[in-house]
């Protein structure tokens, strides 16, 4: 675990209020039309997708604003219907990496928000998940880097 900042980010963006159980049907689908719409618009693209969830709490039926984003080098043009640009502001973190499938994502979050609470930290309402390296084919593959806000 690392103290850090979560830089800020100009994006094209998918807004949306969901659960965890929720989740699916976003997968591989926002990030492919995400990367659609930036190349009909002649965007610059700068990073890997992001997710950004608001409020998440780690239970399944908790309602939470969750902005899976592709970061770009600036707006331009006019985003499709279900896509806006949006800057996200920087922030204090803490920051760990996922190496491996989705699935065992627990087991890097669980000792990490456990450091957290025994470090004394206040966890505020923002996450992330950038998305450096995705393998559907083989999940082993994954790289998540994870950004947690803090005070």
């Amino acid at each position: 675990m690392e103290i850090k900042e979560a830089k800020p980010l100009t994006t094209l963006a998918f807004s949306t209020r969901t659960t965890l159980k929720e989740l699916g049907p976003f997968v591989r689908n926002v990030a492919r039309d995400l990367y659609r719409e930036a190349v009909r618009l002649d965007l610059e693209i700068t990073g890997p997708i992001v997710w950004q969830y608001d409020g998440v709490d780690g239970k399944p039926d908790t309602v939470f604003g969750l902005d899976i984003v592709l970061p770009i080098q600036a707006f331009q043009g006019q985003p499709a219907d279900g896509m806006a640009f949006k800057a996200l502001e920087g922030w204090r973190c803490a920051y760990t990496e996922h190496d491996g499938s989705w699935d065992k994502l627990m087991a890097t979050y669980g000792p990490f928000m456990g450091a957290l609470v025994q470090g004394g930290y206040q966890i505020c309402s923002l996450n992330r998940e950038a998305y450096v390296n995705v393998d559907f084919e083989n999940p082993a593959n994954n790289v998540t880097q994870i950004y947690r806000q803090i005070l």
